[in-house]
Parts: C-alpha cells; sequence; structure tokens
C-alpha cells in the first residue's frame, strides 16, 4: 500500500483538490446539484427503460413472460417521463427517501450498540450516532417540501469534500514529495 501511495502521491492530491472544490460549490449551489441528480435519475429511468424494453422485444421467444418485463420497461419510461416533467416532485421522493435511510440507520446504529454493551467500552458512541441520525431525518422528513431543493446537494456536498480532505491527507501524511519537486 505505501508503494501504490508513494507512486501515485500527485493524482491523491490533484484528485483531492478536485473533490474538495466540487464539494465546495455544491455546498454553495445545493439547489442546483440537487435539481441536477433528480434530471439525471429521471433520465437515467428513461435510458434504462428503452433499453429494457428493446431488449424484452428481441429476447421475447427467450424470456417466458416476456410481457411482463416489457410492461416494466414501460413504467421505467413513463416514470422518467413523469419525473422530468415534475422535477420537484422526483426531488421530493429522493429526499424522503433519504430521510427514511437516516431512520433506518438510526436504528441499525442503536440496535449494534445496545448489543455492543457489554463487550464495547464505548458503546454508547452508537446511541449518539442514532440519536443524530435521528435528528438528521426528522430535519429532513418534517422539512419537506422546503427540504427537498437542497438536501441531497448539501449531503453529496459534504461527502465530496470530506473525500477530498481524506485524499489530501493521504498525500500529506505518505511523504510525498512536492509536485514541483516530482
Amino acid at each position: 500500500m505505501a508503494d501504490m501511495v508513494k507512486r501515485f502521491c500527485n493524482t491523491f492530491l490533484v484528485e483531492g483538490v478536485f473533490l474538495l472544490v466540487i464539494g465546495m460549490l455544491l455546498l454553495v449551489l445545493p439547489q442546483v446539484s440537487t435539481m441536477a441528480l433528480g434530471l439525471v435519475i429521471s433520465v437515467a429511468l428513461i435510458i434504462g427503460g428503452i433499453y429494457k424494453f428493446i431488449s424484452s422485444v428481441i429476447r421475447r421467444d427467450e424470456i417466458e413472460k416476456s410481457w411482463l418485463s416489457a410492461m416494466i420497461a414501460l413504467l421505467m419510461i413513463v416514470t422518467g417521463v413523469y419525473l422530468t416533467i415534475r422535477p420537484l416532485f422526483s426531488l421530493f421522493v429522493l429526499t424522503m427517501a433519504v430521510g427514511l435511510y437516516f431512520v433506518l440507520e438510526g436504528v441499525n446504529s442503536m440496535i449494534m450498540a445496545f448489543e455492543g454493551k457489554g463487550v464495547l467500552k464505548h458503546w454508547w458512541v452508537g446511541i449518539f450516532a442514532g440519536l443524530a441520525q435521528f435528528a438528521l431525518a426528522f430535519i429532513i422528513l418534517f422539512g419537506l417540501p422546503g427540504t427537498a431543493l437542497y438536501t441531497i446537494g448539501i449531503l453529496i456536498g459534504v461527502s465530496m469534500l470530506l473525500s477530498g480532505i481524506a485524499l489530501i491527507s493521504v498525500y500529506t501524511g505518505a511523504g510525498c514529495p512536492r509536485m514541483m519537486e516530482a
């Protein structure tokens, strides 16, 4: 691992700075990034549905219930078109899914904490994490529909920002030569 890090030192730095900058832009413009993600998902549903429909028609002799596959494909296409026409609805659904994800993660964190109570010294950290996840879920879900405009963008922005910081720390912590020296 150390050899690989030394060999690709500057790559870690460049990727880290890139992710850091993109993450900051996403945090500055969370509505734009959230809308863009909603549009990407809509287009992906349309493209995936078209592919699935063509595949079901071409392979209808090989697939036992090709009509079912074609119906699912049409549903994907219709859903993608609907979400493209009504982008705020897609953001609402995405944000609700993220909120529910945090609820489930909060439950999971607390269960893991209680199960590790007799084994782990700092089991209570799981309780704290679960409560934080519940708080995030509460803010996201009870802030709907307003939170739908920026939640996804902020979460992706924070993730990219942290990834950038992590990659830059690999560069600085590995004793890499400076870019000018390499």
